[in-house]
């Protein structure tokens, strides 16, 4: 039996870019998953306090708090949420960052989209793994 056969779970995209927010929307409930958005880094953190998510994807850089900013709280509301950290600007120092604040993994834009249905499938699966 398939692991999304026993549950629908639940992803919430962070990001301040309308458009891109809806793709990966349209891309994740294509999928399967349950989808939550959050148009800005405010809006995320009252959203995690409503949780629970399985997996949360969140934009680095946001016009009102940025994801880098947010991550250690969401993390501390969502202590078991797995954290993907997307960026039109990365390196390795960031990376190892937002690592270091919780993140679970890290992609940088422009990504494929499979290749984030991947990232949030692995990430289910770990923690499942975890369960």
């Amino acid at each position: 039996m398939d692991l999304y056969e026993l549950y629908v779970p639940k992803i919430l995209v962070v990001d301040d870019d309308g458009e891109m927010r809806q793709l990966l929307d349209d891309v994740l409930t294509r999928e399967g998953f349950h989808v939550i958005q959050a148009a800005n880094g405010s809006e995320a953190l009252l959203k995690v306090q409503e949780g629970p998510y399985q997996v949360i994807v969140l934009d680095k850089i946001m016009t009102d708090l940025s994801g880098m900013e947010i991550l250690p709280e969401v993390k501390r509301l969502q202590p078991d949420a797995q954290i993907i950290l997307i960026t039109a600007f990365g390196d390795r120092e960031t990376c190892m960052e937002a690592m270091g604040k919780g993140a679970t993994a890290y992609l940088a834009k422009p990504f494929g989209m499979s290749v984030l249905v991947q990232m949030v499938k692995k990430a289910i699966e770990q923690k499942i793994g975890e369960a």
